[in-house]
């Protein structure tokens, strides 16, 4: 297997392009509708799930454990993807995945939060260096607000300390913001929904080379992310939780010249990329918000 890697990590170098920028795949129509159909199912579950409390996601046997650590000031994320259907819909080229996160945000509010949210263009900084640009324009005159937004993507993924891949995106879509009472006071609900998702064939932020929509290297096609949060007393209880189409590991096959890629390359990015976004967007929004109230904060990362 090292030997592999080794050959791999060479043709890369001698070939002045990484593997990324020759595996692409195409999207099947059948993988979209699935995801589609997953995303209408599980969405209006989420705020009875929301409202029951705490960390609810979490299996009962890792409860305790993950609730010593959100009460210790760090975050918890899990992978609450669905099993079966992602064996289910292997063959047609597609994987579903779904994580989601939880962190405490001491002194903050869901006004300030609210406007952490809304300040897009502090999002290359707030979010670094997952988003590089973000542009928004206030979409009518509804009762919630809800922007038509444009945001640049980065990811870095390095498998086994050998080569890294970069992987850069242009998402076009749409957030809204809205409101819940609670019996013990407000909620907060923001969703993004994607509705354009453009990859850069080089994988470098800002470059305009884009592939062709559902043509590409197969990391990103669909996109929906959710955050909610609500006041616990002095700090407020905030998730965050995303569900993206990606290319199926099992169908994945690749070559450079003629060495294979090993399949372990593709599923351990699709493993940590969804992980660390999750891991960028609670702790960046944490640290505006403390920033902002003028809060002391306990910084600490997930494992």
């Amino acid at each position: 297997m090292n030997a592999l890697r080794n050959a791999v990590a060479v043709a890369c170098g001698l070939g002045a392009v990484c593997w990324a920028a020759r595996c692409t795949t195409v999207l099947e129509p059948s993988a979209l509708r699935e995801y589609e159909n997953f995303v209408h199912g599980a969405e209006p579950a989420m705020a009875g799930r929301f409202d029951s409390g705490e960390l609810a996601w979490v299996p009962a046997s890792a409860l305790r454990d993950a609730a010593a650590r959100l009460a210790s000031g760090k975050l918890v994320r899990w992978n609450i993807g669905d099993a079966a259907l992602n064996r289910r819909i292997a063959q047609q080229n597609g994987t579903v995945i779904h994580w989601i996160g939880a962190v405490r945000i001491p002194g903050a509010s869901l006004a300030g939060l609210e406007s952490v949210l809304e300040d897009f263009d502090g999002y290359d900084r707030i979010y670094r260096p997952m988003v590089f640009a973000c542009k928004a324009e206030r979409n009518g005159d509804r009762p919630h607000a809800s922007y038509d937004v444009i945001l640049g993507l980065h990811s870095m993924f390095r498998f086994a300390s050998l080569f890294p891949q970069h992987y850069a995106f242009r998402v076009k879509g749409r957030i809204d913001h809205s409101t819940r009472n609670l019996p013990n006071g407000p909620a907060l609900h923001v969703h993004l929904g994607a509705n354009e998702i453009r990859e850069s064939d080089s994988g470098l932020p800002g470059r305009t080379d884009f592939l062709e929509p559902y043509h590409d290297h197969g990391i990103m096609w669909a996109l929906n992310t959710y955050w909610r949060a609500r006041q616990q007393g002095a700090y407020l209880y905030f998730e965050f939780e995303t569900i993206t189409l990606a290319r199926s590991v099992q169908a994945f096959a690749c070559k450079i010249g003629f060495v294979p890629v090993p399949k372990a390359i593709v599923s351990a990015a699709m493993d940590s990329l969804p992980a660390d976004s999750v891991t960028v967007i609670l702790e960046g929004t944490r640290a505006e918000c403390v920033r902002r109230a003028g809060t002391p904060s306990r910084n600490a990362s997930a494992p």
